[in-house]
């Protein structure tokens, strides 16, 4: 398929129903995974509805997903997904969280798709097409001096952080600005320009694929810590890719 736009599209045309039907109920289910992570019925639902669909419509495309499984590092064709990012702002009833969709081919991702169903937001990219926001295309900042820089983070105490992560404090104190906008809603504040790198830790596959395509075909540049260009790492650097290497240096010191 030269184009997974559509298809992606249509998953979240049906997914999104079902996470606001589950969205500020008083009688949502929720239970702690080993990792001590939540999961609610909504999370599951929503994947299993995918699931269905892949089987129904494409059941030689595999699935990677957090709450079913899947083989990680894969080399075939597959679609990665989060069913509910942010799930523990989707239990307290805050409207920032997302379904994440990426399509990896050979292990590179190659089209991406988030729906905010709860903010009517989605964003989405294919390689070598561009990145769009409701439609309307998107692209990172070009400002070049980390001084001047607007930089998101996600928590900044464990479990999130650790003293590997140490490396943060010293580079946010160089920005402008730091703000606390953790899951999919950075990476995307980064690839519309408004800020200019985010950083997450602790985090899987699911939670990167689909913001990976977005922001480097937003203009931007995506890596772990190290600098390495993977979804593989339990962390991201997304930045607009014009001081990215400095703020890797800063990053790289505790690891």
């Amino acid at each position: 398929m030269n184009n997974w736009i559509p298809f992606l599209t249509r998953l979240v045309d049906q997914t999104d129903p079902i996470a606001l039907h589950y969205f500020q109920t008083t009688t949502l289910q929720t239970r702690l995974k080993q990792d001590n992570t939540i999961v609610s019925e909504a999370d599951l639902a929503v994947e299993t509805r995918v699931r269905e669909i892949i089987q129904a419509e494409m059941p030689e495309l595999n699935v990677l997903g957090e709450e079913y499984g899947g083989m990680e590092n894969s080399k075939e064709l597959r679609l990665i997904i989060d069913p509910i990012d942010g799930t523990k702002n989707f239990v307290a009833g805050n409207p920032f969280f997302a379904t994440l969709l990426g399509i990896e081919e050979h292990g590179e991702v190659i089209a991406g798709l988030i729906s905010a169903p709860a903010t009517r937001d989605r964003w989405w990219a294919a390689k070598g097409q561009g990145a769009f926001h409701n439609g309307k295309v998107i692209q990172v900042s070009q400002i070049k001096d980390l001084t001047k820089a607007t930089a998101f983070h996600s928590s900044l105490f464990p479990p999130k952080m650790n003293d590997k992560n140490q490396g943060m404090f010293p580079l946010l104190a160089q920005t402008l600005y730091q703000r606390g906008y953790g899951d999919y809603l950075a990476p995307m504040l980064v690839a519309e320009g408004c800020g200019e790198f985010s950083l997450d830790f602790n985090i899987k596959p699911w939670d990167m694929a689909a913001i990976k395509i977005i922001i480097e075909e937003a203009g931007g540049k995506f890596s772990d810590v190290q600098g390495v260009n993977t979804i593989y790492s339990n962390n991201m650097v997304v930045s607009n890719g014009l001081f990215h290497e400095q703020i890797v240096s800063y990053m790289s010191i505790c690891e």
